[in-house]
C-alpha cells in the first residue's frame, strides 16, 4: 500500500490505526495532553504528576506508573488531587468512541479506588490534538466500557477551549 493509500484508508476507511507508526499516535497523545494541561489555570491548579508512557522504550521492562491516568492535577485552594486520562480521537468509528482497552479501563478504575482521586477521561474529538472540535469530561465511573456511545459521553460535553473548574466534587 502506498503512503497516500495508507493516509486515505486511515482518514476515510477502516478507522484502524494499526498501520500508522506508533510515534504518530504517541505524538498526537502528547500534543493533546499539553492542550488539556493548558486548560487548567496555573493560579488554581498545579501539575502534580504527568505519566511518561515509556514502557515501549525500556528494553522489556514495564513501567508500572504508565498504567496510571496521564495527569494528576492538584487544586491549590483545597489540595485536592484530580486524575485525568487524556484521549484524542479524530472521529467516531462505527458511531462509537473507541477510547481504550478493557485492561486499561480496569486499571483506571482500580487507580481511582486505590487513590481516592476523582478520575476523569477527557476526550478531544475531531479537529487536531491541540485544537479539538469537541471535548468531553467523563467521570471514569460513567465510562464503564472501552467503547462509548454518544448517549453516554454527550452528557459530559464541554466547550473545548474553556478552562477547567473544580467545585470540590466535579471537574467541569
Amino acid at each position: 500500500m502506498s503512503f497516500l493509500d495508507t493516509v486515505a484508508a486511515w482518514l476515510f476507511g477502516s478507522g484502524s490505526t494499526d498501520h500508522i507508526p506508533d510515534t504518530t499516535n504517541y505524538e498526537k497523545g502528547v500534543a493533546f495532553e499539553k492542550y488539556v494541561i493548558g486548560l487548567f489555570d496555573p493560579k488554581y491548579f498545579a501539575l502534580n504528576e504527568w505519566t511518561r508512557d515509556i514502557s515501549g522504550k525500556t528494553n522489556g521492562y514495564i513501567v508500572e506508573s504508565d498504567a496510571n491516568p496521564d495527569l494528576v492535577m492538584r487544586y491549590k485552594p483545597s489540595d485536592d488531587r484530580i486524575a485525568v486520562e487524556c484521549k484524542f480521537r479524530s472521529f467516531l468509528y462505527k458511531g462509537a468512541l473507541h477510547w481504550t482497552s478493557a485492561k486499561k479501563l480496569n486499571g483506571y478504575t482500580a487507580y481511582a479506588e486505590r487513590t481516592g482521586y476523582p478520575t476523569y477521561i477527557v476526550v478531544g474529538l475531531g479537529g487536531v490534538p491541540d485544537a479539538p472540535e469537541r471535548m468531553f469530561c467523563v467521570p471514569v465511573a460513567e465510562a464503564k466500557y472501552p467503547v462509548l456511545y454518544p448517549s453516554v459521553f454527550e452528557k459530559f460535553k464541554r466547550t473545548a477551549t474553556k478552562r477547567f473548574f473544580w467545585d470540590g466534587k466535579t471537574l467541569i
